[in-house]
């Protein structure tokens, strides 16, 4: 027997993407924001993409390129189903100016209270320090006797305790708590009658407030149903989360992909591509890969240049196709959610849609992959569109699992307050009113996700 290296050829078939075809799906499947920071670095990155508005309107548009036929295969073209925007429609900046603007963090909030507070330098240094261990809660996130300050002689712990005082003392009220219960104790008026009442609740009863525990919280104060139902409704008012109407240095907001607005008797799709530039290949490139008089290296890097230019514009308008093909498809799936709301969802798949495309499941997918449409109704994410099916009490076809969601929130909101309904009754109701067959877990998670408590929780004791 030979033992040794040996090299033999051996044929065989696999099936690989191309980088044209990998691009598109990339492409297809990027949050517009991500899009947007892409073509930025293309454009930095490849001299042979131009702005469109930034060519010579002289100069002509190059000739388009052959496609590859594999490309139909995973995106089919559709012009028809193309919906171009209307004069009047909804453009991005109307929908930028909704948005959130930049504004001040909480740290600058508390600096600039503090240049008007007499403070000496050693203590502003401890105080600054304060400052700076505030989350965005507005709560103090670490352990004010293990908080690194950089003084000498090290701050003492009544040096600590004396600047959390004064952090605590500013606005807003709340301020440098340690925990929710000092953070709404701190909140409170000493001057306000029933301080004494409200305190003991603070300190003692957030629990069985919580959970609507009213006569055990009446038996422990001694103090009547009506005057612990207004202490709690005071203690509501207060805010657990003094920082949270300050911004960061970042304020996330959300930018709609699609524009979907009723126009008579139908609707109008238009995609928001304002943020995009429109890219082209350049002509002076164009014309110097054709010149053979150019060095033949230069040349052919030229020409991926341009393959890569092209690769990324076909990528963007099939983008721009899948996601009008998906839209108008789910616009007339979903009519009635954007004429009524959630409850009037209809139970829907990617698969329903991605079969009469004619396209595989995962295009539809990436297609609604963090993408969002701006309806009358609101901002609306894609995916939520999308939603399971619960069977009617009769085996029939019933509502989505969206809109039995919403059936379960308007039964509770037009329930007895006195007395709540129990997640049986719910059951009950959904079967016997609404002809859908649901279970009490389901019912159970339903109102969970809703942010509804137990029928305990609900009961209204002021009555």
């Amino acid at each position: 027997m030979q033992i040794g290296l040996s090299q033999s050829l051996r044929p065989e078939l696999s099936l690989r993407l191309s980088p044209q075809i990998l691009q598109r799906i990339e492409v297809l499947q990027l949050h517009s924001l991500d899009l947007r920071q892409m073509v930025e670095q293309e454009l930095e990155q490849n001299e042979t993409l131009e702005r469109a508005d930034e060519v010579d309107d002289a100069e002509p548009e190059p000739e388009p390129t052959d496609e590859d036929s594999a490309y139909d295969d995973l995106y089919p073209d559709d012009a028809d189903n193309w919906t171009k925007p209307s004069p009047d429609a909804v453009s991005s900046q109307d929908v930028l100016e909704a948005t959130a603007q930049a504004r001040v963090t909480l740290a600058d909030h508390l600096i600039e209270q503090l240049a008007l507070v007499d403070l000496d330098e050693r203590m502003a240094v401890i105080v600054a320090a304060v400052v700076e261990a505030i989350d965005d809660r507005g709560w103090l996130s670490e352990d004010l006797d293990e908080l690194s300050i950089n003084i000498e002689p090290p701050a003492s712990a009544e040096e600590r305790d004396r600047a959390l005082e004064v952090v605590q003392s500013l606005d807003p009220r709340g301020v440098g708590a340690r925990d929710v219960t000092e953070c709404l104790a701190l909140q409170l008026d000493e001057d306000d009658p029933d301080f004494s009442l409200l305190s003991a609740l603070v300190q003692d009863h957030i629990d069985d407030i919580a959970h609507n525990r009213i006569p055990k919280i009446t038996r422990a104060t001694g103090a009547d149903t009506p005057s612990v139902l207004a202490a709690i409704e005071t203690i509501r008012h207060l805010d657990p989360i003094p920082g949270r109407s300050f911004g960061g240095d970042e304020v996330p907001h959300v930018r709609p992909d699609v524009v979907v607005r009723k126009v008579g008797d139908g609707f109008e799709i238009a995609l928001e591509n304002d943020w995009i530039p429109d890219l082209t290949v350049s002509r002076s490139y164009l014309d110097m890969v054709s010149n053979r008089q150019v060095d033949p290296a230069l040349r052919k890097h030229i020409r991926g240049k341009i393959e890569g230019a092209r690769s990324l514009i076909d990528a963007i308008e099939q983008r721009k196709n899948t996601l009008s093909r998906v839209t108008n498809e789910l616009v007339t799936r979903q009519a009635e959610f954007f004429e009524r709301g959630k409850s009037a969802l209809h139970p829907l798949k990617m698969q329903d849609i991605a079969d009469v495309l004619g396209v595989h499941v995962s295009t539809v997918s990436r297609a609604i992959n963090g993408k969002f449409i701006q309806t009358d109704r609101g901002i609306v994410a894609m995916r939520d569109l999308f939603t399971g099916e619960v069977t009617g009490s009769d085996g029939s076809d019933g509502a989505s699992r969206a809109g039995t969601e919403e059936v379960v929130r308007k039964i509770i909101a037009g329930e007895d307050k006195t007395k709540p309904l129990s997640d049986e009754a719910i059951v009950a109701i959904l079967k016997d009113d609404h002809g859908l067959e649901v279970a009490r877990r389901t019912v159970t998670k339903y109102r969970k996700k809703l942010g509804l408590g137990s029928s305990r929780d609900r009961r209204d004791y002021s009555v």
